[in-house]
């Protein structure tokens, strides 16, 4: 069976970036991931992007970077369209389109004063719950209820997010702690999310180069190997369920996505080395570490109170702060950490000897809930 990995890895600054435009940002990305894997720009026969928020991109990077692609492909599955396009470029290269795929995700949501997140409006209704912020909100607040729980072990979340950001110079939220006090006193925006329970919105861009993992062993960095995908949409699931809700009241459903990516690495839980969960709201964490048995239902708060999720816990994850402090590159962010991470390149809050990571990523869509997960691994 046929193997493929992620050769070239390209990111951007992150934050207010004044000035330029998510295409521009693309490009940026594109050539910082070329460089990365020492590939000629007429060698990437396949291009794959994700249109950001403000100004959208309309894949014009491919052409301005003079990229060979013989396919340009936009896909958009919200939060979980990161892992998505990977099993995209995989399906380019099988079918024989493509030897090296460009999957990329740029945004200057943040420059632009785009308020993401905020939902559609309609004409229709004068209340209803339309953004996802109100969505996970009665999510939580269900949570909460069952498990006799409150904002503050939120609270926990959110300060063990922003201490793995704190040490890393390429964070938007570099040197700037936050306490549960900051949680508890940041204003609600629905309740019971605090400000401080959402990610943040920022300027920036992240590519990466997929191709076989045979190819991928002449090129200049170390291959990171795509070991096992899954998926699932609430579409679907709601048949099985009788309902098709967005979102359930106090628990997040994973499967197939979790059985079919352990299933095809031949993996279990506690052989992940680094952890990288899909994190636009503390809630998510929660959720994804008891869904993905890390701990039991309803012992996040207190599994994270005991030190883990910190990047130098023996359960490190989000190393990065990923979505919640380092920058908003939707899920391209968590697997550009699960690289680096496999690559040795996490800087000042490297995980020693990482070999596996889970990557998940999460969106809601007109359809519903989306679902992704990915393991990565490196020989």
């Amino acid at each position: 069976m046929q193997q493929y990995a992620i050769a070239g890895l390209g990111v951007t600054r992150q934050g207010v970036i004044p000035g330029t435009s998510a295409e521009k940002l693309a490009w940026d990305a594109v050539e910082l991931a070329l460089s990365d894997a020492g590939l000629k720009r007429s060698q990437v026969d396949g291009y794959i992007y994700q249109p950001g928020f403000g100004e959208r991109t309309s894949g014009m990077a491919a052409s301005r970077a003079s990229l060979g692609t013989n396919s340009t492909l936009q896909v958009d599955s919200s939060g979980a369209t990161g892992i998505f396009t990977l099993i995209t470029a995989i399906g380019l290269i099988a079918a024989g389109t493509a030897d090296y795929v460009m999957c990329v995700h740029a945004t200057n949501a943040r420059s632009q004063a785009i308020t993401v997140g905020a939902g559609e409006k309609n004409q229709h209704a004068i209340f209803g719950l339309f953004s996802p912020g109100a969505q996970t909100a009665l999510m939580a607040q269900g949570y909460l209820h069952k498990y006799g729980r409150s904002s503050a072990d939120l609270a926990e979340i959110a300060v063990a997010l922003r201490s793995n950001a704190v040490p890393r110079s390429d964070a938007y939220m570099f040197n700037r702690p936050i306490t549960v006090d900051d949680h508890q006193n940041s204003p609600f925006i629905v309740r019971p999310l605090h400000l401080l329970d959402y990610c943040l919105v920022t300027d920036g861009a992240i590519a990466f180069i997929v191709t076989t993992e045979e190819r991928a062993r002449d090129l200049q960095t170390t291959p990171v190997e795509l070991l096992g995908f899954g998926t699932y949409h609430e579409v679907g699931q709601g048949y099985t369920r009788g309902s098709n809700t967005i979102l359930g009241p106090t628990t997040l459903d994973v499967e197939p996505a979790r059985s079919r990516a352990f299933g095809t690495a031949g993996l279990g839980i506690h052989d992940i080395d680094v952890f990288q969960f899909y994190d636009a709201f503390t809630i998510m964490i929660a959720l994804q570490l008891e869904a993905y048995g890390v701990c039991g239902p309803g012992e996040a708060a207190d599994w994270v109170r005991a030190g883990n999720l910190r990047w130098d816990s023996k359960r490190p994850s989000n190393t990065s702060g990923t979505l919640h402090s380092w920058g908003y590159v939707q899920g391209f962010t968590h697997l550009a950490e699960g690289i680096r991470q496999l690559r040795g390149e996490g800087g000042t809050t490297q995980v020693p000897g990482a070999r596996t990571a889970l990557v998940t990523n999460s969106g809601i869509t007109g359809a519903g809930l989306a679902h992704s997960a990915v393991i990565l691994g490196v020989a």
